[in-house]
């Protein structure tokens, strides 16, 4: 009897043993399917599934966010960019899962004869986001790792982690979620940005928090959004291949929009260390002049196929 209650317990041992093993390579399977691997840069890529999401604000949840947050009524002339919200639907991609780092940024140097540009006040540290580059730049080096910008479209669907909006599925104001970060969420303008208020009497902070750092942080810190992507919020501002358009709201196609066809500003994106709470949402749209540079400014890159 004891021999076969042995026998009995080694079976099901090795049945529960080869189940977990077989979940577990499935589970393997499923994550190397939807990431990969940049040659050229090692960067880590993980693949957005198409999908159809609300983009944008409209003028009644931006009231009861204003309301909720108590920020001065003249910070919403700067949300007219962000309206009407509407759905947009964007073929699936491969997005980078950190913004480019000073490491390959000093790569693409290396191999393109170019130089670094200016060192920011923290100077170069390899685990860092490149900053100081231009649209121009962040373009040139996107194509250099077999890649484009990610249009503007594409980075909000991506910060969203697959919170569409839509048929009950949840649509927050930051990517962390609906309130003021508590825990270590991201690289966000913090009590250890007060000094700013003393060439901004009215500027803002996320109160109460403080997520360790001044300035830039090493990309990838945080924890990641739902599709595992690091820093959509804050730490540095993510140049987008658009042209920055106002009114390009009212009319933008309803799949895969691409931007205007024309203007003077690219479109930038996610906030940054500095930035106040406002600018940080997801849907806050900001433009600038493609050619200029600046140590809040970085990028990421996007494979088609």
């Amino acid at each position: 009897m004891l021999r076969i209650s042995c026998a009995c317990f080694l079976i099901i041992f090795l049945t529960v043993g080869l189940s977990v093993y077989h979940r577990k390579a499935e589970a393997d399977a499923a994550q190397a399917s939807n990431h990969r691997i940049n040659s050229t840069d090692g960067a880590e890529m993980v693949y957005i599934s198409p999908g159809t999401f609300l983009m944008g604000s409209d003028a009644a949840e931006l009231d009861q966010i204003w309301r909720k947050f108590n920020w001065p009524e003249d910070w919403k002339q700067h949300t007219k960019s962000e309206q009407p919200a509407h759905q947009v639907r964007v073929d699936g991609f491969w997005m980078y899962r950190r913004n480019v780092t000073v490491a390959q940024y000093r790569k693409f140097c290396a191999a393109t004869k170019r130089a670094m540009p200016p060192a920011p006040s923290w100077g170069w540290d390899d685990a860092y986001p490149i900053v100081n580059v231009s649209w121009e730049d962040a373009k040139a080096y996107c194509k250099w790792a077999g890649g484009r910008l990610p249009y503007e479209a594409e980075w909000e669907y991506a910060a969203r982690g697959g919170n569409t909006g839509l048929n009950g599925s949840a649509r927050t104001v930051f990517v962390w979620g609906d309130d003021y970060p508590r825990n270590k969420v991201a690289n966000l303008a913090d009590t250890s940005f007060k000094q700013a208020k003393v060439y901004h009497p009215n500027y803002s902070i996320f109160e109460q928090y403080d997520d360790g750092y001044t300035y830039a942080a090493p990309v990838g810190l945080f924890l990641p959004n739902g599709f595992g992507l690091y820093d959509m919020a804050g730490n540095v501002l993510q140049w987008c291949e658009d042209w920055y358009d106002k009114e390009y709201y009212g009319d933008s196609p309803a799949a895969n929009p691409h931007g205007a066809s024309r203007g003077e500003l690219r479109v930038l994106r996610g906030g940054a260390f500095d930035t106040i709470p406002a600018i940080t949402r997801i849907s806050r749209r900001l433009g600038n002049r493609p050619d200029i540079h600046h140590d809040e400014k970085g990028f990421r890159c996007v494979q088609e196929r």
